[in-house]
């Protein structure tokens, strides 16, 4: 009596890394490779074309850093979740997730995965975001649980109620970037940029430009320490 045929292998998981530093997206390659059920699809130098390389790639999972550049990440990343709605996507940055993780998921992220992290950390976001569940820090779950249980302590200054653009925008201020080249950034005119540093400053409560400008540095700086 013949043998029964074998079931064919398990195919591997394809990832598309995009990531604007060269030596980042070769240390993610080298990391998420040693792991034998996936396989590198692609690996793009920036953001531009992205969404072609992933209509080309169709990978199960893309692994993006989406603000290199100056770049809107929340907005790129809706902008893809919106064109590939079966597209998992795992964003690796060195922006903080304690401001950025929660943005980031409701903009149709899978996970968020801090590059000072270690690197057997991100196999395991890799691993759950292919599980099709959502991967944080245990560290900003915690924030995320003791934010429920809290109120809000009124010495906090409430960035939370920025809109995306909004921080997005007072990031660049805090970054040293005019009001001409935010807007040429994001495609926007000189007027717009002035309502939105209106609307920061109101619901930041900053008095005058300057106050703005010093609150976006200070703010800008505790967030790259």
């Amino acid at each position: 009596m013949s043998n029964p045929p074998r079931n064919p292998a398990t195919p591997r998981k394809r990832l598309l890394i995009v990531d604007v530093s060269a030596l980042c997206r070769e240390g993610l390659r080298a990391i998420i490779s040693q792991n034998k059920r996936f396989a590198v699809a692609d690996c793009a130098y920036n953001g531009v074309g992205v969404t072609d390389l992933v209509a080309r790639n169709r990978p199960d999972l893309l692994v993006i850093e989406p603000f290199a550049g100056g770049r809107d990440g929340v907005l790129l990343v809706k902008d893809l979740a919106m064109r590939f709605q079966k597209l998992r996507i795992l964003v690796v940055s060195e922006k903080p997730e304690e401001v950025y993780a929660e943005r980031i998921l409701r903009a149709g992220a899978n996970g968020y995965w801090m590059k000072s992290d270690p690197s057997e950390e991100l196999i395991r976001a890799v691993e759950t975001v292919l599980s099709g569940e959502l991967y944080v820090s245990p560290r900003v779950a915690f924030l995320a649980v003791q934010k429920l249980a809290e109120a809000p302590r009124s010495n906090d200054k409430p960035t939370g109620n920025l809109t995306d653009r909004e921080l997005h925008v007072f990031d660049l201020i805090g970054a040293g970037h005019g009001t001409g080249r935010i807007a040429e950034n994001l495609g926007l005119s000189r007027k717009t940029i002035e309502t939105y540093k209106d609307r920061i400053k109101t619901k930041l409560g900053y008095q005058d430009a300057r106050e703005l400008h010093d609150g976006a540095r200070k703010w800008f700086d505790s967030v790259k320490a």
